[in-house]
């Protein structure tokens, strides 16, 4: 508004040297000049519009920019907590499968021992009061070993075969590393899952025992001595119901050394080969938290 107010100023002053230097301005000259002075305060309402829209996009375009920011710390935060929620669910799931085989071995001790007791039952029953037919009469004078005296057998104690208490078994093996991994000693699980693999190559727990050693490992951030492990799992055990976590768990930790290609080629093909599992859904989760869309 101020430069139209200069403007009608310098025209006013126009016509009046003019008027004062001629003697006299026809009545069209001074028509002209007012026509020109309008036209001059139409341009200048026009670039002051343009001005005032400039204004508007550039505080539009802040404002986008700083939704932009928003949105991107939100995604941030939002990915962070994914990570978080999948590693819960994983070790929520480790807890699941160790109580199922737990169970399962206690149904199977218990079925064992109802069979024991069964056969010892039968057992009893079958032998007659008067012993077995058929076998000699008892002698008067049995020889048989006073306390104190030694075995007829020296290798036999007491007439019977010596009991003699053997190692760990599997399940106490397992069980202990298990033990070591949900408490944060690696080293120590890394150690017993070693040994038990060593000793029980081809059990059902033999494929997990390999997969916790890459857990592990991947707890430590020893991403290449995960990535190994995993690699392994899937060459010893490819049958194995823990191949899927193998395979996402190695494209985690190549994203984790950075090689970003062959983490994405890892995790699609987790989405190819088991479309339908939970790790499909981490797997695509994990795409999209690093701007690449599942295929």
């Amino acid at each position: 508004m101020g430069s139209r107010h200069r403007l009608r100023l310098l025209v006013g002053l126009i016509a009046a040297v003019l008027i004062g230097g001629v003697g006299c301005v026809s009545s069209s000259d001074i028509e002209g000049l007012h026509r020109q002075m309008s036209d001059i305060e139409t341009q200048i309402q026009a670039l002051e519009r343009k001005s005032s829209s400039k204004e508007e996009v550039a505080r539009l375009n802040a404002s986008v920019s700083e939704q932009t920011q928003q949105l991107l710390k939100s995604n941030a935060d939002t990915g962070v907590k994914l990570g978080e929620l999948s590693t819960a669910i994983e070790q929520l799931q480790a807890k699941l499968e160790d109580t199922n085989r737990r169970l399962s071995q206690l149904s199977q001790q218990i079925a064992e021992t109802q069979g024991d007791l069964s056969r010892m039952r039968g057992g009893s029953a079958a032998i007659p009061p008067g012993g077995i037919p058929g076998a000699p009469p008892p002698t008067a004078n049995p020889a048989s070993p006073r306390i104190g005296e030694p075995s007829a057998n020296p290798g036999r104690p007491g007439g019977n075969d010596a009991v003699v208490r053997p190692g760990a078994g599997p399940s106490e093996l397992y069980d202990t590393a298990y033990a070591d991994y949900t408490k944060g000693r690696y080293a120590l699980a890394i150690q017993g899952f070693q040994e038990y693999l060593q000793a029980y190559p081809t059990t059902d727990l033999s494929d997990n025992a390999q997969y916790w050693i890459g857990e592990s490992h991947y707890a430590q951030k020893k991403y290449p001595d995960a990535i190994a492990d995993f690699d392994r799992l899937l060459k010893d055990f490819p049958k194995s119901d823990k191949a899927p976590a193998a395979l996402l768990k190695k494209g985690y930790a190549l994203l984790e050394l950075g090689q970003k290609a062959e983490a994405v080629v890892q995790l699609q093909y987790v989405i190819h080969e088991h479309p339908a599992s939970e790790e499909a859904r981490l797997a695509r989760a994990r795409l999209k938290q690093i701007g690449v869309e599942a295929r």
